[in-house]
């Protein structure tokens, strides 16, 4: 009897898009092995040992299929609440112990790419969600159009871009936080003089509805629209998200888009201006799903467990 393949998912029991493509492989009738990565060190052992990578005592190795949902960005940037949970006396050893431990993560899942696995998606293409500047100069540099942008830690650097666009919007570089409009109060002295202690990422404000566009192994999945009126950022009108219908157009811009960054599988985040032209804002790749699609049986979560297993 032929053994069942196996698929490794890289997230955690507590994130919902983890446990939805894990029940989605399962009902493949392939394995999921789920690699939790904030189980590690605490609660479960993840060994390399001379090449082999070992998750409780299960060989990864030789597997060829994995999903990487939730890992942090291999920079030495611990979270405070992880770290409040460790057992240390002082916050050094805390961040020292956090260091290692995502040295020792990105080095395992950076290994077993390089052996050969099928990765959705790599690493590289992961950390493309925290580093927004660079994803944006390589959408630049591919001719997609995104938003024209500046980040800075300059108040007069800031006063001429909102008074060359008029209408700008500002969010972190890393993620994390609604996107805002700038309004006049923005502007004042005292509160421009706070980028003195943090670099913002402000863009002129693409004004129209917004679609949510998944692309998987350079094919279009489906795309969903979510209108705008009354907010700023879309994410407050998720409760009004519908399924909708893409132009060639625009679905040539959003294959482009993730070849570009080298994303197997990602969510792109589009606005239509009044003139009908489409705009990047964002290539998501670690995408929610639940969000906008049935998560157990609708085409976005059938479609990538089926590609995983076939990967297997």
């Amino acid at each position: 009897m032929a053994s069942r393949k196996k698929v490794v998912i890289i997230g955690s029991r507590s994130d919902d898009a983890t446990r939805f493509v894990a029940e989605a492989v399962e009902r493949r009738r392939a394995r999921a092995v789920l690699l939790e990565t904030d189980r590690v060190p605490d609660s479960s052992a993840l060994s390399w040992d001379d090449g082999d990578v070992y998750w409780d005592d299960e060989c990864l190795s030789d597997l060829r299929s994995f999903y990487v949902k939730v890992v942090r960005l291999s920079l030495p940037v611990p979270e405070a609440e992880a770290l409040s949970e460790r057992n240390f006396p002082r916050w050094q050893e805390q961040y020292l112990a956090e260091r290692e431990r995502q040295s020792f993560l990105h080095s395992i899942l950076r290994s077993l790419h390089r052996r050969g696995g099928s990765f959705v998606n790599p690493l590289e293409a992961v950390e493309l969600h925290y580093l927004k500047l660079h994803q944006l100069a390589l959408l630049r540099r591919h001719r997609i159009p995104v938003p024209s942008s500046l980040a800075t830690t300059s108040p007069e650097a800031t006063r001429e871009f909102v008074a060359h666009h008029r209408a700008v919007i500002y969010k972190p570089l890393g993620g994390g936080a609604l996107v805002r409009k700038m309004e006049e109060a923005d502007l004042t002295e005292e509160r421009l003089q706070l980028l003195a202690n943090c670099p913002v990422l402000f863009q002129e404000q693409i004004v129209g509805d917004e679609y949510r566009a998944y692309v998987l192994d350079g094919e279009p999945v489906a795309a969903f629209h979510i209108p705008t009126d009354g907010v700023v950022d879309a994410r407050q009108n998720l409760h009004r998200t519908k399924p909708a219908r893409l132009p060639k157009d625009a679905w040539a811009l959003c294959i482009k888009g993730a070849k570009a960054l080298g994303m197997v599988f990602t969510a792109v985040d589009l606005r239509r201006t009044r003139e009908g032209a489409f705009v990047a804002l964002e290539f998501n790749p670690t995408p929610a799903i639940s969000f906008f699609d049935d998560p157990r049986d609708g085409k976005v979560i059938s479609r990538l467990a089926s590609y995983l297993v076939s990967k297997a």
